[in-house]
């Protein structure tokens, strides 16, 4: 681990790791737009981002969904900012500084956490939209693919998400109705109207 002491020096580095990508790039942002995602992560390398809802404006999500392959909204305040790329994480401590992590093991725990924020935030698109009945547009397609028989890990590839993923979803929307398995959450979501 390392630390940075002033924005430049890390903006500076963030934007050459994301030139150097290979693989994939995470990042996340939670007090301004990251203007730099877009200065690397060329084609064959999986680009995504999460911003809060206070760091994202109209004119800054319209840039960056087309600079960005894949942009989530997250409501609420992650403790701070962050960027992985490939082997490498960089959070951001304070308004300047940051630390660098470079050992594989922190750099795979702070992905996991990017990927925990990531099912938990909203495609840019569908970021202000709450149905009426109260169920997210994912979480629409998830109930309604599942009430058409499709497993979890089918209704996870046509989503684009984690089979995890739908699995919390699912449990969620159990939890919300009080149903204790996948036949009492169909048939509260049909009485319901979510089908």
């Amino acid at each position: 681990m390392r630390g940075l002491g002033d924005r430049a020096e890390v903006d500076s580095l963030e934007r050459e790791l994301l030139r150097n990508a290979c693989v994939e790039s995470r990042l996340l942002s939670v007090d301004r737009p990251g203007h730099h995602h877009a200065d690397g992560a060329f084609i064959g390398v999986r680009r995504r981002a999460i911003y809060t809802a206070n760091a994202l404006d109209d004119d800054t999500a319209a840039v960056v969904g087309r600079a960005v392959e894949e942009v989530r909204v997250l409501r609420g305040r992650p403790a701070t900012g962050l960027l992985v790329v490939d082997d490498v994480a960089v959070l951001r401590s304070g308004p300047a500084g940051a630390v660098v992590v470079r050992s594989p093991e922190l750099v795979a725990l702070v992905a996991a956490y990017f990927d925990a924020l990531w099912t938990d935030a909203v495609p840019l698109g569908d970021a202000d939209r709450v149905e009426a009945d109260g169920l997210s547009p994912v979480q629409q397609r998830i109930v309604r693919l599942a009430a058409k028989g499709f497993k979890d890990d089918t209704i996870a590839r046509m989503l684009g998400l984690s089979t995890r993923s739908v699995r919390r979803h699912l449990e969620r929307l159990a939890a919300r109705v009080g149903a204790t398995n996948r036949l009492s959450l169909g048939v509260a979501a049909t009485r319901l109207g979510w089908v």
